[in-house]
């Protein structure tokens, strides 16, 4: 397989690594398995045909914003233009109730055959719930001008379980027009959490009544994990929680401070919004600043008519390790049990490799793995990308190694959201809910 040797210009055109999330947001990350993948080198632009003339159908599933779906439905119609027997069935939704529905699916048997994932597709492994898609590397999946380490985040143990659709980095998002309204300078992004939180509360006090300087991300679990590793810790490492009470205490403190001085809404405009494009107060201009993956640029400004920027996330001050890291944004996976390996194989060949395929999705799921779609993209690249070509180096030169996702994690989630609304009410104090989160992290890993 003839793989770019030099890692740095991964970096310099926008770079690769790998959460969540979240899409939207969500969790660490994998780290890089220890075994290469074997080989590949097909023709990026040709395909194979189905086994037979005989129609193959399968059916593919992926979560994210109207954009996405739109640009993948797109990349779908293509694919079966220049495939004429094989027919792919969408099954998409937002964020919000996929992994449910996935996992539900899982357990009975009749999961789609495509499969889209995040950092958390090791959990799925256990389940041997994925195929194993090396056989198919030089054959039906061509990753010629993949970078290894790109290659190698969908694998574990010698064995390839997805191709990885793209890399981000989250950042604060800002509204440039509510920022110009205020009077304030715009953010650098060189600021801690105390300069962030006070920056927030001047912005509330400018805007006036209905504005907040940030949303309240006091439930997003990456976020969390972000300011634990400033500290040196994280969420999951080696098999075992990676933080205490103390980090995690340090983490509902901060927002809820931020709450009582007004730099985020108060709890009932908090628990109203999941904070997604569709359904975001910073969509709606009520909050000027908001954590977003690098990806989701795009579909936040598709969302609004004022012009978005995004800059680092608060630094730990001096002495603190650096928090951010690089993250596969999304893989796409087999089902184990597909009837169609071959097929599907193809298709993620196809939406990695394919000139037009890659520019209908251009860097909505993150940067391509691709080096000679990074290069065309970027040539044609829209001033909303080449703001997310030009923050992923800035995140780039800003992050170390990430850590492998915390098992488990939607259910870890769930009880993040749960605890930070107990806090937001007054239901519950935030030593308790520290200690009820550091339970609920030991739980998910033992299972």
């Amino acid at each position: 397989m003839k793989m770019n040797k030099n890692w740095s210009l991964l970096v310099t055109f926008a770079t690769v690594a790998s959460m969540l999330a979240a899409c939207t947001p969500g969790g660490g990350g994998s780290s890089p398995a220890a075994s290469t993948p074997a080989p590949g080198g097909a023709s990026a632009t040709t395909t194979t045909p189905a086994a037979s003339n005989q129609k193959v159908e399968l059916r593919m599933t992926w979560w994210g914003s109207q954009v996405r779906h739109d640009a993948t439905l797109k990349v779908i119609e293509l694919f079966e233009k220049k495939n004429p027997t094989i027919k792919i069935n969408g099954e998409y939704l937002g964020s919000d109730g996929y992994w449910d529905k996935l996992n539900t699916q899982i357990a009975g048997g009749n999961a789609p055959d495509l499969i889209q994932l995040g950092n958390n597709y090791p959990d799925y492994v256990a389940r041997n719930a994925l195929l194993d898609i090396n056989p198919y590397l030089g054959k039906e999946i061509n990753v010629a001008d993949f970078d290894k380490a790109t290659v190698e985040s969908g694998a574990m143990d010698g064995k390839l379980y997805g191709i990885n659709l793209g890399s981000n980095a989250f950042g604060i998002a800002y509204n440039t027009e509510l920022i110009k309204k205020s009077g304030l300078q715009p953010p650098t992004g060189n600021w801690t959490w105390d300069e962030f939180g006070k920056y927030a509360q001047d912005l509330t006090k400018a805007l006036g009544k209905g504005f907040y300087g940030a949303v309240d991300e006091s439930k997003v679990p990456l976020y969390l994990n972000y300011m634990a590793r400033q500290s040196n810790k994280t969420l999951y490492k080696d098999g075992k929680v990676g933080l205490g009470k103390e980090e995690i205490a340090k983490w509902f403190t901060t927002w809820d401070n931020y709450r009582k001085q007004g730099s985020t809404p108060p709890a009932e405009i908090t628990t109203a919004y999941t904070e997604n494009p569709d359904n975001s107060t910073f969509v709606e201009g009520k909050t000027v600043m908001h954590l977003i993956w690098s990806n989701q640029v795009n579909a936040y400004q598709k969302s609004m008519k004022d012009e978005i920027n995004i800059v680092l996330p608060p630094n730990g001050g001096a002495g603190a390790a650096q928090g951010l890291w690089l993250q596969p944004s999304q893989f796409m996976s087999v089902n184990a049990k597909t009837k169609n390996p071959k097929e599907a194989a193809m298709f993620i060949s196809f939406m990695v490799n394919d000139p037009e395929a890659t520019m209908i999705l251009g860097s909505e799921r993150g940067v391509p793995g691709s080096s000679k779609v990074r290069e065309a993209l970027k040539a044609q690249a829209t001033p909303v990308d080449k703001k997310v070509y030009d923050y992923i180096d800035l995140a780039a030169k800003n992050s170390r190694v990430l850590d492998r996702e915390i098992p488990n994690g939607k259910e870890f989630e769930t009880t993040i959201v749960n605890l930070s609304q107990k806090i937001l009410f007054g239901k519950e104090t935030v030593p308790n809910a520290a200690q009820e989160l550091l339970n609920a992290a030991e739980k998910v890993i033992k299972k």
